[in-house]
């Protein structure tokens, strides 16, 4: 017998699936993967395409900070719930199970360290055949900002009501409310600003700029890793597109949670 060949053969409707799956996703679709364990993966937005100046400004041929993003990337709508987490806890048998909260199914996951974040997503691609993983800071700020160079995807000014936090005039006062609550940006992204600070694949470096192709900023400190966002304990100015912050990869903070991104390959 040649197994070569065999096994050949057996790859083959693997990666003509894999290949219908990318040609079915565009710009704008919403999806869901299944999980081999039953049940849906959380909803993605594929994301456009395009270039930004990190921190805000008009992309310019001598911009040090331009990132340009030229690869389809599909981003979780809103950040992972609790009953999200949870699917993944029981899945996995793990023993972390019995003290995480109760109820509450559609608040953010919250307290989770940056390792919880990434066994996550370990097991999302192990469960979907699909490869997720935590966004880079990069690719964050761009899909937070949704082609918008201002403080905020709807302009410089908070307002009232806008998003979740301290400052923001939100009927929450300072608690998380259930992912989806504010409106969504221009790329039908949830809670970007606000609600709770998002983890990042990227190290921490304060003396290089991340790739400019918008890839994780891999080097440096390692053991400590990127926020983004801001939470509902924030004040308005920490909430903003371009605001920073970091923490131990193995810290568990109460109000920091995460979302995933998909890469949807060619």
């Amino acid at each position: 017998m040649n197994t070569r060949r065999l096994t050949s053969l057996t790859w083959l409707p693997l990666l003509l699936l894999a290949l219908a799956a990318r040609a079915d996703i565009e710009v704008g679709d919403t999806f869901t993967d299944p999980l081999r364990s039953g049940g849906k993966g959380p909803g993605m937005v594929a994301i456009p395409d395009g270039m930004f100046v990190l921190g805000g400004g008009q992309p310019g041929q001598q911009d040090l900070g331009m990132i340009k993003i030229q690869y389809l990337i599909a981003f979780s709508a809103t950040e992972i719930t609790n009953g999200q987490y949870r699917q993944f806890l029981v899945a996995t048998q793990s023993g972390a199970l019995k003290e995480f909260a109760k109820g509450q199914e559609t608040l953010p996951a919250a307290g989770i360290s940056w390792d919880e974040a990434e066994a996550y997503v370990t097991w999302l691609s192990r469960e979907t055949g699909h490869y997720y993983r935590l966004p880079s800071a990069s690719e964050w700020e761009y899909a937070a900002r949704a082609g918008t160079t201002t403080f905020y995807s709807w302009g410089d000014d908070a307002g009232s009501g806008k998003a979740n936090c301290m400052t923001c005039g939100s009927e929450f006062s300072g608690q998380f409310a259930p992912v989806g609550s504010f409106p969504a940006n221009a790329w039908g992204l949830y809670d970007m600003h606000g609600n709770v600070w998002e983890w990042t694949k990227d190290c921490i470096d304060p003396n290089a700029a991340p790739p400019g192709n918008g890839m994780p900023k891999l080097f440096g400190n390692c053991d400590s890793r990127e926020l983004r966002g801001g939470s509902a304990r924030s004040d308005a100015w920490s909430i903003r597109a371009g605001t920073r912050a970091f923490a131990l990869r193995g810290e568990h903070i109460a109000d920091v949670g995460f979302r995933v991104v998909r890469e949807v390959t060619d």
